[in-house]
């Protein structure tokens, strides 16, 4: 059937997308697929207009569309780091009565994968899943870019730090020195940094290697979620990501107790995470 083979070959040129080969020409693609130019270029047409690629103003060449970030939620879903988290988020927004997400580094940006407000039991219809927001200037993003490279810091850097709000970090210094403040406490926080009157608190979740793959952020208004509030919530919030990160396989817990030091701290840390 006609429709099926439309089907199809747009299938093909989505998955011609690699991550090598980012952006690619309708010539590229018609050789690549063993297809009519015209016919390409109809189909790059068609899923142009669905958001699923777009194309490079600057170029002329296409790449995938942002409209792939809603469908990407969805398989997700199935990750093994949403679906470790989902119930131990679940406890802690009923404990907190405060919102509550799950976001990862995605193409240089925090993507929102999971998200819960008090007094519901799903993500339905929560505008934060699937939302991206920047890193240099939200929790989740510190506290993530936090334990990169510094080759991946300075990258973000060089980028770049927008002023999103008044209050948001744009000297490189004092970014880096916000950094290293969130890599020594194990949490991160954004006060009106993103938005104004938006308070929000961070705190990375690691998998078996002890690498940070999440970061789960508790947010509000400044008015629910003032800087006194700082310590509890940190305190919640690494405990939270702590119980996530041992469903995981990562135990911080045997790790501090490997370091020189015999793994003095580990109490307050065993506290936290019961």
């Amino acid at each position: 059937m006609p429709s099926i083979q439309a089907v199809e070959r747009a299938i093909a040129i989505l998955k011609a997308f690699t991550a090598d080969r980012r952006e690619r020409g309708v010539l590229e693609l018609a050789r690549t697929l063993d297809l009519h130019k015209s016919t390409v270029s109809r189909l790059l047409s068609t899923l142009q207009n669905g958001g699923l690629v777009e194309r490079n103003p600057e170029t002329g060449r296409y790449r995938l569309g942002a409209a792939l970030i809603q469908l990407a939620g969805l398989v997700v879903a199935h990750a093994d780091v949403r679906e470790a988290a989902r119930p131990v988020l679940q406890s802690l927004v009923e404990e907190l009565r405060e919102s509550i997400n799950l976001g990862v580094l995605d193409r240089d940006t925090v993507l929102i994968i999971e998200a819960f407000a008090p007094g519901t039991r799903s993500i339905e219809g929560n505008a934060w899943v699937g939302r991206r927001t920047p890193i240099h200037c939200t929790a989740a993003g510190k506290a993530l870019l936090a334990f990169r490279s510094d080759g991946e810091i300075g990258r973000i850097i060089a980028a770049g730090l927008s002023p999103f709000a008044p209050r948001t970090i744009t000297d490189p210094l004092s970014f880096r020195e916000e950094l290293t403040r969130v890599r020594q406490q194990g949490f991160a926080t954004a006060f009106g940094e993103f938005e104004v009157g938006l308070h929000a608190v961070a705190a990375p979740v690691r998998d078996h290697t002890g690498q940070a793959i999440a970061a789960i952020t508790v947010y509000g208004p400044s008015y629910r979620i003032p800087p006194e509030r700082t310590r509890e919530l940190a305190m919640l919030t690494i405990g939270t990501a702590e119980r996530i990160s041992r469903r995981l396989g990562f135990d911080a817990i045997e790790l501090l107790r490997e370091l020189p030091d015999g793994g003095s701290g580990t109490a307050e840390l065993e506290a936290v995470t019961a």
